[in-house]
């Protein structure tokens, strides 16, 4: 008799352990996909990609003197509007004075961008308050982006010096 209860007794163990197991194995599964896909996620896509490296070139770009040296609007081949990341009026007034899909072909970028040189609570207006794609902005020119439909948006910003005084070069790019 007492065979008999210790074999029902490892009856009922191994029935829990098949339930533990088919739990455990239901939950590993579930973590497994959850990880998957947050991994999915955390990676950029690849216009993402493209945008930010768009951004960066255009920064980049416009931080340098452009090419020629002394570029005007017709003889330009690489805009830029800086020396030592001092910006420079006379090329700056030229920028502005630009078509701007014959710019961004300059650039060699396909997003659309804007830029603009703020202090840490305004916009500087330095003869407009955004450069590049026609977009709307505020009254203190802050530049409204939720008027366009984009699903990746990038932002640079860059140390710049305008009329002796330290600002920043924010660059928008997005597609």
């Amino acid at each position: 008799m007492k065979n008999i209860s210790t074999k029902h007794n490892r009856g009922n163990r191994g029935q829990v352990w098949t339930m533990d197991f088919i739990i455990g194995i239901t939950l590993f599964i579930i973590v497994m996909l959850l990880s998957v896909r947050i991994l999915l996620t955390i990676y950029p896509s690849q216009e993402h990609i493209r945008v930010y490296r768009d951004a960066v070139q255009l920064s980049d770009s416009l931080l340098s003197p452009g090419y020629p040296v002394n570029w005007n609007t017709s003889n330009v081949i690489l805009p830029g509007i800086a020396d030592n990341n001092r910006i420079n009026n006379t090329r700056l007034k030229s920028f502005k004075d630009m078509n701007y899909q014959h710019t961004k072909t300059l650039l060699h970028v396909t997003s659309d961008f804007i830029f603009f040189i703020s202090n840490s609570t305004t916009i500087i207006n330095t003869g407009q308050c955004l450069y590049g794609y026609n977009l709307t902005s505020e009254a203190n020119c802050k530049p409204i982006l939720t008027t366009e439909d984009y699903d990746t948006l990038a932002r640079i910003d860059r140390m710049v010096i305008y009329n002796s005084t330290v600002y920043t070069l924010t660059v928008y790019a997005w597609e």
